[in-house]
């Protein structure tokens, strides 16, 4: 049902969970003193979260738990469950470096971030399934754990780096349009919130085409341009649902990895814009036919 506002980090973007580290690491016993400061910190940010969507998602009609199963084709064609995908990344790799500074070691603290990030949307879930609106949707929660896991998946599997997913957004025409509330408009109602605006949601998995290509061609190939394939739709809050369009987009992708050598303000804005999809030249195939667009975001 709801998606996060997740800090965007990328595998790429931090030294202790880069393809560079996979040797061995232990915590170092001066930092564990911090672990119990990262506790709190979890417990105060998930509290927080979940006191924050109450009055945007649970303010409808209760009944008794219920499940969900919106699988495809459903009203939002999908977007959602890019958006749990995504935010469950984002969420699990932060909580990582979290522990990571707490001083427990880089598996183990990938381990914990992902079960940090699916306790959060356990939460999310189970609150949706006693609402008449929503329900315990299992697709939902299917892409919560494939998010969660993402980030250990790629540490085990380091060949996975070289994939990293990212998201834009621009505001859709539907975001707190109050045209929206005229029946020849034939809508729900407008988007509210940001983070529920799916309209204007793209989110793109981007391939380090510079590491794939054979060893002979790399020399031709700039090492800060990937190769992005990206999914969205539009119209998704009509009735009518012939109104409603899918798009699948191909488009350069820019890659500027944080390193450890960075100083911290160039570490941080790097680490920002890593999982950002940024505006690249772009072709967009849909039902409507093919575009192309010098840049698109």
């Amino acid at each position: 049902m709801m998606t996060a506002v997740i800090h965007p980090i990328s595998a790429q973007t931090h030294p202790l969970l880069s393809e560079k580290q996979q040797t061995t690491d232990t915590a170092k016993p001066e930092k564990k003193g911090r672990l119990k400061w990262v506790l709190a910190l979890h417990a105060a940010g998930m509290t927080g979260t979940y006191i924050y969507f109450i009055e945007p998602w649970w303010s409808g009609k209760k009944r008794d738990f219920n499940f969900k199963m919106d699988w495809y084709n459903n009203h939002w064609r999908e977007i959602d469950k890019f958006g749990h995908f995504f935010a469950n990344i984002q969420l699990s790799r932060f909580s990582a470096m979290t522990y990571r500074y707490a001083g427990i070691d880089r598996r183990k603290s990938l381990w914990y971030g992902g079960a940090s990030s699916l306790i959060l949307y356990t939460a999310f879930e189970l609150t949706d399934a006693t609402f008449d609106n929503w329900g315990f949707s299992v697709p939902d929660y299917i892409a919560n754990i494939l998010g969660a896991g993402y980030p250990l998946l790629q540490d085990m599997m380091p060949v996975l780096q070289h994939f990293n997913f990212k998201i834009s957004y621009r505001k859709s025409k539907y975001f707190k349009n109050e045209a929206a509330n005229k029946p020849e408009f034939s809508r729900y109602k407008p988007y509210e919130y940001l983070v529920g605006d799916y309209d204007g949601q793209r989110f793109w998995l981007s391939a380090d085409a510079d590491a794939l290509l054979p060893q002979h061609w790399r020399k031709f190939w700039p090492n800060w341009l990937n190769i992005a394939i990206g999914y969205g739709a539009r119209n998704l809050p009509q009735h009518n649902s012939t109104l409603k369009r899918r798009d699948v987009y191909l488009a350069l992708d820019f890659n500027f990895p944080a390193t450890k050598d960075d100083p911290p303000l160039l570490f941080a804005l790097k680490s920002l814009i890593s999982s950002i999809h940024l505006p690249a030249p772009t072709v967009r195939f849909s039902k409507d036919g093919t575009v192309f667009y010098g840049l698109f975001f």
